[in-house]
């Protein structure tokens, strides 16, 4: 049986025949960006993973105007300070306060991206996945943004072994960059650009 009867004066490039007669091109063969990116992230440091199910956070009526504070700030887009640093004793209640704050922020659809550590999982204990799983909620957020992420991956598949600076800079700053610089439909759901700051 002949796959290409009567067929004649053509050519075939970069193709493998299988016996079970399914056509393969070789140019297909490439793993998206996306796919690579999946493979590279750190899920269990979610702030909604199953694997931090019943992760601590503030009861309901304790922390109300240091949750308030925060909240207030997160909201502020003119605010002079855009990275608040939460220092305090062990056990004192940062990661539930965190907690509460990234759940707050989900519920009212303002959490960009969240990573919380753990010094016993070896996917949160070290800053090898932290840009990638960044990278991804932020591209789950926006169709335009997640391409832009792909395509930086496909452009340098080795991103994933480079440091955490050129990490940044390829899979969150540039593409918000290119999206922000598109003017195309998914830079509505981006923060305004400045010229002083990437996004």
């Amino acid at each position: 049986m002949s796959i290409f009867p009567n067929a004649q004066n053509f050519r075939v490039d970069n193709m493998h025949i299988y016996s079970s007669q399914h056509v393969q091109n070789t140019q297909d063969n490439r793993m998206d960006g996306w796919s690579m990116l999946l493979k590279n992230i750190a899920s269990n440091a979610l702030h909604d993973s199953s694997a931090r199910f019943d992760a601590p956070k503030c009861d309901e009526d304790t922390r109300v105007e240091v949750t308030k504070e925060l909240m207030d700030w997160i909201q502020d887009r003119e605010a002079p300070q855009r990275l608040l640093c939460m220092t305090g004793a062990a056990g004192a209640g940062k990661s539930a306060l965190q907690q509460t704050i990234a759940g707050k922020c989900s519920d009212s659809n303002t959490l960009g991206a969240a990573f919380f550590f753990s010094a016993g999982d070896p996917t949160r204990n070290s800053l090898t996945y932290i840009v990638p799983t960044i990278a991804c909620q932020l591209g789950l957020h926006n169709p335009a943004l997640r391409d832009a992420i792909g395509k930086a991956i496909e452009d340098d598949p080795l991103i994933f072994k480079k440091t955490v600076g050129i990490q940044m800079d390829a899979l969150i700053v540039a593409p918000f960059q290119r999206v922000c610089a598109s003017g195309g439909p998914g830079q509505r759901y981006l923060p305004p650009c400045h010229p002083d700051r990437w996004c």
